[in-house]
């Protein structure tokens, strides 16, 4: 049987071949607009945690002695005044977000594990490694502030690679050492900086961090709040509203393509569905020639759909190159949407079929055949 209706199914070429255009396409939009618009958000929610540094941050005044992974200092390299961090290597991106982006010569965690294994390690931004003719390994002695004397004091550091952005620090040069290394040479009295990852709402999170440190002059932001105030313009245009809008239009679309498929196709072959009603045919058979055609469009058109949906992603993020900052590691995937998007699909195509035969053993079947 199951051959017999594959056979059936190849002499209706043209059909098949138009509902595939039609579904295919449809559903290749939706997977499109998925994509881009969740890696959108992504990215968005990126270029704000850059600008910020995670979801909450609380930045401790001067007299303040902090207890916090991240120290914020600065530091002579040559005649250059550069910001350098300290941060600890081994838990700093459990409160934020690093992309291999971000890092050149290894993804972010390989970057991180050299820095965590070097304890006079230092990360250098590609422009201070290309101004000093400097490489991976090379001596780099640093001008920085000792606290107790007031004194500036050279500390050597060994480069252990290369560093584009980093959560809270600015977009040109900056370095990134290990916090130990950097307060031994400096005797800085602790870090100044919190980052956090919330598991709440960080608006939520931000405003009792407040409350219990409002005694000690914390200044403490939220990504929720901040996130508008981003100069990229990523994160400064919100595509949720309308990409909802769309996504909701899309699912609709999908389902009603399956369903005006499986209306034509009934309306196509009435007269050799009629003659097998006609025939004596039991309701299943009949039901089976018009479901294995509406399987057909639907799992060629879903598999065409996704390699098709995700190529046009991708071209979309790389002619928009320019508007992301920072880049993508990868497209992100909206599961939920795109299984709604195909139970919209599988939906139309049921409610279509499923009253189908049914409607065929009521049809006068005589003026349909006189009618052909």
């Amino acid at each position: 049987m199951r051959g017999f209706l594959l056979a059936n199914a190849s002499r209706r070429g043209a059909p098949i071949n138009r509902g595939l255009v039609v579904v295919g396409m449809l559903i290749a939009f939706g997977v499109n607009l998925g994509i881009f618009t969740a890696t959108y958000h992504q990215q968005a929610t990126a270029d704000a945690q850059l600008t910020l540094g995670a979801d909450v941050v609380a930045t401790a005044p001067p007299a303040v002695v902090a207890t916090t992974p991240v120290d914020h200092s600065y530091a002579h390299v040559g005649p250059d005044l550069q910001d350098t961090y300290g941060i600890d290597a081994a838990s700093f991106s459990k409160a934020t977000t690093l992309r291999d982006s971000s890092f050149l010569g290894g993804t972010a965690a390989q970057t991180m594990a050299r820095l965590r294994a070097t304890p006079d390690g230092i990360l250098v931004s590609r422009e201070t490694l290309a101004d000093y003719q400097l490489g991976r390994g090379d001596l780099l002695r640093l001008r920085g502030l000792e606290h107790t004397t007031g004194r500036f004091v050279v500390a050597p550091f060994h480069v252990v690679g290369i560093v584009q952005e980093l959560p809270s620090a600015p977009r040109d040069s900056f370095m990134v050492t290990n916090l130990a290394d950097l307060q031994k040479g400096t005797h800085d009295p602790g870090a100044n900086v919190v980052l956090a990852m919330a598991s709440a709402a960080p608006t939520a999170v931000a405003t009792r961090v407040a409350q219990a440190t409002a005694v000690d002059g914390t200044t403490v932001k939220d990504i929720t709040s901040r996130a508008k105030a981003t100069v990229s313009s990523v994160s400064t245009v919100d595509l949720t509203g309308i990409g909802r809008i769309e996504e909701v239009f899309v699912v609709v679309l999908a389902g009603a393509a399956m369903a005006l498929f499986v209306t034509l196709a009934l309306r196509e072959r009435s007269r050799e569905l009629a003659t097998m009603a006609a025939l004596s045919a039991s309701l299943r058979d009949i039901a089976a020639f018009v479901r294995s055609e509406a399987a057909l469009i639907l799992v060629v058109g879903v598999v065409l759909a996704a390699g098709l949906g995700r190529l046009l992603s991708v071209l979309l993020v790389a002619m928009l190159q320019h508007v992301f900052d920072p880049p993508p590691d990868a497209l992100a995937v909206p599961w939920v949407f795109l299984a709604g998007l195909a139970g919209a699909a599988i939906a139309g195509a049921v409610i279509a079929t499923a009253p189908a035969a049914r409607r065929l053993k009521h049809l006068p079947l005589t003026a349909i055949l006189r009618e052909q």
